[in-house]
């Protein structure tokens, strides 16, 4: 029995010897392989144009990333034409970015052109979609001295965006998601080049069909946040309290305020043939900035109840933006779906245009907790 436990023992040590001189013998080294991270696609001429980075490791190349662009069909049938273009061998499509230019989010269901990233378990789901106001090429083709490399640049941008809600940050799957979820619509970050940088522009609403809709400014994307109840505290908004005549080159009669915990409360019910939703938001704000000769000691009421009036004509406007581009990014749908399913049942397949017709009524008390270490 000894010689039967050696034996035993003696294969498994040869069959790990020989699965470590395996992957010994091929390995590749890291300055010899490409790793695309960042991808771009576009419409041009009525054809798909597709772009590529990927970060160079050699020491002895100035340029960090190397890029490659062409025309395909398809994502899948462009593969070869995407690694004729790298040297060494290209290691999967971890993409960390996949940058859509408006141009695509004219077409229908663009999305589907991404049905690889699901349907290859080796792709990543996690990439983040932005949407570009320009041509996809000129966000890979910039290089300014200034800025790391694309791929690295524009994830960094739009997490610190997000982490302080002047954008979305919203992965393939989370787009997956929202496209089909017929209680809500799409939502995307936005950028573009302006000055020779490119600069974050806030978030770009998509309908149902992932067609382009609307963009939303860096407050209005605050706002949005809010009403999802996914904006954290410290939300920086500035609303003018005052009529003030405009005589020098800045904004006199506008005060800006930080939010901290903020408590949404949203209301759903249907009546007279319509639903109706009941929007309240109260929040305690610190004072951030203001240029008004006003007393906030001894005006504190005042002062809240202008903020508060000046709040709630932004998520009006906000919301009958929505209403006119037929857009749910909000998910008001989610609301109607669980307290009045059967109302909300006959009419989910045009869930944004029946939202359109329902009314909003708007609540927000804002209460000053702090005004700085001066007054």
């Amino acid at each position: 029995m000894k010689w039967i436990k050696k034996t035993v023992i003696s294969i498994v040590v040869c069959i790990w010897l020989c699965s470590i001189t395996g992957c010994g013998s091929g390995k590749t080294n890291l300055e010899d392989a490409t790793v695309p991270l960042a991808l771009g696609l576009d419409v041009e001429d009525q054809k798909l144009h597709y772009y590529v980075s990927a970060p160079v490791f050699s020491k002895d190349i100035q340029k960090k990333s190397r890029e490659a662009e062409g025309i395909a069909e398809g994502l899948r049938s462009s593969r070869n034409q995407q690694d004729a273009q790298f040297p060494g061998s290209v290691g999967g499509r971890n993409f960390q970015v996949i940058v859509v230019g408006k141009e695509l989010l004219k077409y229908k269901d663009w999305f589907k052109v991404l049905d690889v990233t699901f349907r290859d378990p080796r792709n990543t789901i996690t990439d983040r979609i932005i949407a570009v106001d320009g041509p996809v090429s000129d966000i890979f083709n910039f290089q300014s001295k200034d800025q790391p490399p694309i791929l690295m640049f524009l994830k960094a941008i739009v997490e610190s965006g997000s982490k302080i809600s002047t954008t979305v940050s919203t992965t393939a799957q989370e787009l997956h998601r929202q496209l089909y979820d017929r209680a809500m619509t799409p939502a995307i970050s936005e950028i573009k080049i302006e000055n020779n940088k490119i600069m974050l522009k806030g978030t770009t609403l998509l309908s149902q069909q992932a067609l382009y809709r609307t963009s939303l400014t860096y407050q209005e994307t605050s706002l949005l946040q809010i009403l999802k109840k996914e904006a954290g505290p410290g939300i920086s908004l500035t609303y003018p309290v005052d009529k003030l005549q405009q005589t020098v080159p800045y904004n006199i009669d506008k005060v800006s305020f930080t939010l901290g915990g903020t408590s949404v409360k949203i209301k759903s019910s249907h009546e007279n043939g319509k639903f109706r939703y009941r929007v309240k938001v109260k929040s305690n704000i610190a004072i951030t900035e203001k240029f008004l000769e006003y007393e906030l000691q001894d005006h504190f009421g005042d002062m809240e109840k202008k903020l508060s009036e000046g709040m709630k004509v932004a998520i009006e406007k906000l919301i009958q933006k929505f209403q006119q581009h037929e857009i749910d990014p909000v998910g008001f749908g989610f609301y109607a779906r669980a307290f009045q399913y059967p109302l909300y049942k006959e009419v989910q397949d045009q869930w944004a245009k029946e939202l359109s017709r329902a009314q909003f009524d708007v609540e927000v008390d804002l209460r000053i907790a702090a005004t700085g270490a001066v007054e």
